[in-house]
């Protein structure tokens, strides 16, 4: 079996799960602590498997030899002819990750994030990253904010304002599905133009079902002291994720050594060049933020 096909019969797969999931949901949503779902890969001892079914948010994990039969999420559940493996795992504390700390390459004059990408509308260039990182002194996404970049001399460069902010966490809604953080900010300074002007076009992920249980990778201009190559690799373990009434489109598992504040804006790319996401927020846990 070729790589491709491996790949097509997942992206298949987790279509006809998603086809279940509202079914399946309702089965599941009163037997125990569930915050909610995702589809997903199923892991085994953290390593991830080739079943893909739905996984489950719990506040914290309990032994089923605590839990009642009734209070229990079933390991596989049927519809129809169909059966959908499931998997739990404790959804963790999440945090934006811009930073009121290291200098990384774009700063609101309040917090700093990273570089997304650049975009083109006509004649006009912009730079894209999260909107969080773009939100300026006042904290007011609806005003313009001055917009620095970080050079490679240290030094803080103006390279115009943020022209538009989109900022929205998804809604629980059928039909209002997605993730939303990101924000345009103007590219006046010569040397950022000139980079966007030399850029190649990016392609864009058009199917998030075809994400679950591939490789991605990001750049990073944090270089933490466990590594200081700024490649970052993750697994796309979930998509379409919904946790305490928020939606995430795509939940990753970071190689060490993670993420880090300031890390905010880093595109995702597929390994075969492909634009996945933009990060937005990850875990906190012991100063180490494994990205969702």
């Amino acid at each position: 079996m070729t790589r491709e096909t491996t790949k097509s019969r997942a992206k298949a797969r987790v279509k006809a799960v998603a086809a279940l999931r509202a079914q399946l949901d309702d089965r599941v949503g009163s037997r125990s602590d569930i915050l909610g779902s995702m589809l997903a890969v199923k892991l085994q001892g953290g390593r991830p498997t080739d079943q893909i079914g739905i996984t489950y948010f719990v506040r914290e994990k309990v032994a089923k030899s605590e839990l009642s039969p009734r209070k229990r999420v079933p390991a596989s559940m049927r519809v129809g002819d169909e059966v959908v493996k499931t998997d739990v795992i404790a959804w963790p504390r999440m945090a934006e990750q811009a930073t009121q700390i290291a200098p990384t390459i774009v700063s609101d004059g309040r917090t700093q994030g990273t570089l997304s990408c650049f975009a083109l509308t006509g004649s006009t260039l912009f730079g894209i990253t999260c909107a969080h990182c773009l939100e300026g002194v006042d904290q007011n996404p609806a005003t313009p904010t001055v917009v620095e970049y970080f050079g490679v001399d240290k030094r803080w460069y103006p390279t115009g304002q943020s022209v538009y902010l989109a900022y929205a966490p998804g809604s629980a809604v059928p039909g209002n599905f997605g993730y939303l953080d990101c924000g345009l900010f103007e590219l006046r300074d010569p040397t950022l133009a000139a980079r966007a002007r030399a850029a190649k076009p990016l392609r864009v992920v058009t199917d998030l079902h075809s994400l679950v249980n591939q490789g991605v990778f990001g750049f990073s201009p944090l270089e933490p002291l466990s590594s200081p190559a700024p490649l970052r690799k993750a697994l796309v373990i979930g998509v379409e994720a919904v946790a305490m009434g928020e939606r995430c489109d795509v939940v990753l598992n970071v190689d060490p050594p993670g993420t880090f504040r300031g890390d905010s804006g880093i595109l995702w790319i597929t390994q075969d060049g492909r634009a996945a996401a933009i990060h937005a927020r990850g875990e906190v846990m012991a100063g180490i933020h494994a990205v969702v």
